[in-house]
């Protein structure tokens, strides 16, 4: 029997890793340099269309796993991945400032799948950043009611990454896998009590769910360093401009303008949350708003910039900053 297994989750999170471990490093990956300082602050290369390996397991059973490229703006491949898959694995990165903000988002692009197929939730780099606790994930899982095991894992252990296999396959009707005594590990090894799925503990804390980032005047210094950025500024909900490095008053009043009639536009357009407002001329600079609860941040950018290639940068910087 074989089937098709789909890794997904952010930047960073290990899925290249995960397959890798899984396969003896004998995956193939179409990695490509990072781009950017954030990302290869933390990492050389990044995927860039997918990652693959195959898994023979002890009763025969064939497990093929895909892994979707981290970064959003390689998004149109996750609907090709996913065309025929069985099960799906969310690899989440613990040290990120937002981790919610990722469940969510990764939930809700994979709405359909995970409604009809199931999920099962890895979180990884624990061991970098304790917190938040694996309960924190349950009760946000709750909150977006979805079902589904969350373990932490470390991607380059082969236990581990077998653990939540079997638990990816489990979800499978008919699949026949529900013992991990089926799976063939080489030098096995203890796992510890944080690899069970803990869906069955009941815990009365309240974990704050912040899928909204804390955009503040450090957040302007870090993005004014990225390679191609001419200006930045900030501005609270009401469109009031609050900083800016843009030296040009008609610009500022824009942008502020911009960030000002966000909410608005979502009320009277009925399209959902407004995210991002870009604008690109055909001769001036790139002008995008990046649209938060409480405040906005504008940046104006080289024209020769790729503007979801410009928003993933900042969508990391200010995910991994200190």
């Amino acid at each position: 029997m074989k089937y098709k297994i789909i890794v997904t989750g952010p930047v960073g999170a290990g899925k290249t890793t995960a397959i890798n471990t899984l396969t003896d490093n004998s995956a193939l990956m179409t990695d490509a340099l990072a781009s950017d300082l954030t990302t290869r602050n933390r990492k050389e290369t990044t995927t860039v269309a997918m990652d693959y390996g195959s898994v023979l397991l002890a009763d025969g059973t064939v497990a093929n796993i895909y892994g979707t490229p981290g970064q959003q703006r390689f998004e149109f491949m996750w609907d090709i991945l996913v065309q025929g898959a069985h099960s799906l694995i969310l690899l989440l990165d613990n040290s990120r400032n937002y981790p919610f903000r990722d469940l969510k988002y990764y939930i809700n692009n994979f709405a359909d799948f995970i409604k009809d197929k199931g999920l099962v939730v890895g979180v990884t780099w624990s061991d970098k950043k304790l917190e938040p606790p694996i309960e924190a994930y349950q009760q946000w899982l709750r909150s977006l009611e979805i079902e589904a095991s969350v373990m932490f894992v470390d991607a380059r252990e082969k236990n581990d990454m077998m653990t939540l296999l079997e638990a990816s396959l489990q979800l499978i009707p008919q699949s026949g896998f529900s013992d991990i005594s089926k799976v063939k590990i080489d030098n096995p090894v203890e796992v510890t009590d944080t690899l069970e799925p803990l869906a069955e503990v009941i815990d009365t804390k309240t974990y704050e769910s912040h899928d909204k980032i804390l955009l503040t005047e450090k957040s302007m210094k870090q993005v004014q360093k990225i390679k191609g950025v001419k200006g930045v500024t900030l501005t609270n909900s009401m469109g009031e401009l609050l900083q800016s490095t843009i030296d040009d008053d008609q610009m500022n009043e824009f942008i502020a303008f911009l960030s000002g009639i966000a909410p608005s536009f979502e009320n009277t357009a009925n399209i959902g949350e407004v995210h991002r407002i870009m604008l690109r001329g055909p001769k001036d600079d790139n002008l995008t708003v990046f649209v938060e609860k409480d405040r906005s941040l504008g940046v104006r950018s080289e024209k020769r910039i790729s503007i979801p290639a410009l928003s993933q940068q900042i969508e990391d910087m200010l995910q991994w900053s200190e």
